[in-house]
């Protein structure tokens, strides 16, 4: 049994995580796609976690009448406050400092941006801020970030570091090749969250059996996330954005065909605190 502890209770991201989220061009090309696609001249946008404002401005660029650009992070007002007015946006993006969870807005929305997403939605606040900004959508709103689904898988995975074994929990960087998993199982989906309804159970139970697709040794337990937008696009993950989890397992040798049950509890948005998993043969 594997359990992760932590204690930290807010999930907002610090500013380097925002400036990550700008230069990832991957994440920030595919949600640029996905506002083109969605917003129209007219429409009343909400920016959940503004960040850096990029996706505001971006709003404002394919014609939104007007945006609320919700941040917490108050060493982000300022230079957001400057952003907005160095591009011109001054009277069309309107910002509010707050908590996306509970904050009130002055109007209805056709179109809600969330990107407060981590893999598995461990992290982050997605699901709290989408229920209370879903109070203030218009009948036919348009959710930019439409759903997400979340898989889990069993893998070999890195980890040995400068000479020693480390148990602990390991992202799949895209961008680092020897971070790079080999899968050993099958992939399946255990949660798809839609964000255009109000979700309450955010509890996580997922028990199932996977099967060894090939021989080796099995040290880890991958969970991983596909994304799909208003557009119907997809993106699954990038350096900044969703890069899957490997939650570390003690060295389990496989052969091709053996059965193996996976046990995973946690509850979504609320951290790795609580989080549980166990892998045994079947």
């Amino acid at each position: 049994m594997g359990v992760c502890v932590n204690t930290t209770k807010q999930y907002f991201s610090g500013l380097e995580g925002i400036f990550y989220c700008l230069i990832d061009e991957q994440r920030t090309a595919a949600f640029q796609s996905a506002i083109k696609n969605t917003i129209k001249r007219g429409d009343v946008v909400v920016d959940c976690g503004a960040g850096t404002g990029i996706l505001s401005m971006m709003a404002c660029q394919c014609g939104a009448k007007r945006v609320y650009a919700i941040e917490a992070d108050n060493r982000a007002l300022k230079n957001l406050r400057e952003t907005f007015e160095a591009n011109g946006y001054g009277e069309t993006i309107t910002l509010i400092e707050g908590d996306v969870c509970n904050v009130e807005l002055p109007e209805k929305a056709d179109v809600i941006i969330a990107e407060m997403v981590a893999t598995g939605l461990i992290e982050e606040l997605q699901i709290p801020a989408m229920n209370n900004t879903l109070k203030y959508a218009k009948p036919k709103v348009k959710i930019l970030l439409k759903s997400l689904e979340n898989y889990v898988d069993l893998v070999t995975s890195k980890n040995e570091f400068f000479g020693h074994k480390v148990h602990a929990i390991r992202y799949e960087y895209p961008d680092i090749e020897s971070l790079t998993v080999n899968p050993l199982t099958d992939k399946v989906m255990y949660r798809k969250v839609d964000f255009s309804m109000v979700n309450n159970n955010t509890l996580v139970e997922f028990s199932a059996e996977l099967q060894a697709l090939k021989d080796g040794i099995i040290n880890g337990l991958r969970i991983s996330s596909k994304t799909t937008f208003h557009d119907g696009a997809t993106f699954d993950s990038s350096f900044a954005y969703c890069y899957p989890v490997i939650l570390p397992l003690r060295d389990l040798v496989v052969k091709k065909g053996d059965r193996l049950l996976v046990n995973l509890s946690y509850r979504m948005c609320e951290g790795f605190e609580g989080l549980k998993y166990a892998v045994s043969r079947a």
